[in-house]
């Protein structure tokens, strides 16, 4: 097949082949063999239908049908054959065809222009990473000498602040009991928050066994959204009473804290957690890092987009930004969406016949832009730098969320994501972040360790 490619702009490219009419008459004859296999029509035995009856009755239709199938199979291999890095749909332009002669076709198809990535090894960043204080180490520290306290029940006194009670207890509004009201042997450590604040003082002084009826307003965050923000009354009684007897900070404690650390000492345990916490901020903030260096990469780089594929993004911004709106359905994906905030799926089902209004195009485009400009950046760098996502790690990546999720099927979990689409994200953001990953470590990074205030001031 003889195939002509021209230019009509940078992102669009013109094809113009011809097919020959022979091609086209098997495949005609080929469509009304079949037809007649399966058709059964009276006078003829099954299979045995004229084919120029059938061309008689079905005729239009058959020609119609195999003429889009061939221009159809004729367009792609032609874009597989020139390498056109073809980014949406083919457009058919124009059709020339004469009984008993060849058809000659248009059409035009949009491409990702070739572009060069300037250098980004020159790129300059300077993270800021929070400095530990004492008080973060010491909660750490804390944190492992509650693991090792040990809970001694109490008898002989009332209850006090930061113990640790067991409760019956029953609540109602306008004496009728509510939903979520009601709970048995419910234990609670006074201090932690975990019960209303009016609840909580109350329950002080409280003595073993004792009854009491507490008055308390609850929130109008309440789950049970008919009394939310009303005044209830709780019917509690006291069934028991503990307090926890904490191991002294010492060099035995620090050696029992952690068997994977295996800390030497009270000296040692301080100074390795400062360390771990440290380091911990430093991976935070090459997050945010990675975030700038994307920007950065795509303001170096503006590649042209081709107009359709950028319609199809500002329609699938708009698309999800009205899922968003108040009274909407929303639809409930599986979609993890870790820091890629704007991930633009090609596999979505987008409404190719009605193109954005003016108004969508300039609320949307420059974003837009920038996401797919990222996009094929990130792509190029990742091939450049041969970085891939295997399938172990993708599955191990699956695994995590299923643990995440309660220890759910994480064989299922992957069909499911694969079927909608979230397999794929969940692939690319991996990849992405790997590229970026791989390209912080090649520019120049300057890390200050600023007060964690100024950290939250600057977002």
């Amino acid at each position: 097949m003889k195939i002509e490619i021209e230019d009509i702009d940078s992102c669009k490219k013109q094809i113009k082949f011809d097919i020959a009419h022979a091609d086209y008459k098997e495949k005609v004859n080929s469509y009304y063999r079949k037809l007649g296999r399966d058709m059964t029509v009276p006078g003829f035995r099954k299979g045995k239908v004229p084919i120029s009856l059938l061309e008689q009755r079905f005729g239009p239709e058959v020609k119609r049908e195999v003429l889009t199938e061939l221009i159809s199979e004729r367009i792609a291999d032609a874009i597989q054959e020139k390498g056109l890095n073809a980014v949406t749909a083919p457009s058919l332009l124009e059709v020339q065809a004469e009984e008993g002669t060849d058809i000659s076709v248009s059409a035009s198809v949009e491409v990702l222009p070739d572009f060069q990535i300037s250098d980004y090894g020159a790129i300059e960043l300077s993270l800021k990473v929070a400095q530990v204080t004492d008080e973060e180490v010491d909660q750490t520290i804390e944190s492992y000498r509650q693991r090792q306290a040990k809970t001694i029940p109490i008898t002989d006194r009332p209850v006090q602040d930061k113990d640790i009670i067991e409760i019956d207890f029953k609540g109602t509004c306008d004496g009728e009991p509510f939903e979520g009201g009601e709970m048995k042997n419910h234990s609670t450590r006074l201090g932690s928050k975990m019960l209303l604040e009016e609840l909580e003082k109350q329950l002080i002084g409280m003595k073993l066994g004792e009854e009491k009826d507490i008055s308390a307003k609850l929130p109008e965050t309440f789950a049970n959204k008919t009394i939310a923000g009303k005044d209830v009354v709780f019917h509690v009684t006291l069934n028991a009473i503990f307090e926890q007897e904490l191991p002294a900070l010492d060099d035995d404690f620090a050696k029992k804290a952690d068997p994977r650390k295996n800390y030497e000492s009270m000296a040692d345990m301080k100074t390795r957690i400062r360390e771990e916490l440290q380091g911990y901020e430093k991976t935070e903030s090459r997050k945010g890092g990675k975030k700038e260096l994307a920007d950065k990469i795509t303001e170096m780089n503006p590649i042209e987009i081709p107009g359709g594929l950028l319609d199809e993004q500002i329609k699938f911004m708009v698309k999800e930004a009205k899922k968003k709106e108040p009274g909407l359905k929303k639809d409930h994906d599986h979609d993890h969406d870790h820091d890629h905030e704007h991930d633009h799926d090609h596999d979505h089902d987008h409404e190719h016949n009605l193109a954005p209004s003016d108004e969508e195009r300039t609320k949307y485009r420059d974003a837009a832009l920038k996401i797919l400009r990222q996009e094929f950046l990130m792509d190029r760098i990742g091939n450049d730098l041969k970085i891939e996502v295997s399938e172990n790690e993708l599955n191990a990546e699956i695994n995590n969320f299923a643990k995440m999720l309660g220890g759910g099927d994480a064989k299922k979990m992957r069909k499911e994501w694969a079927e909608n689409g979230t397999l794929s994200r969940l692939h690319n953001r991996m990849r992405r972040d790997r590229i970026l990953d791989a390209v912080l470590d090649k520019v120049k990074i300057k890390e200050e360790i600023v007060d964690r205030k100024d950290i939250i001031a600057d977002n």
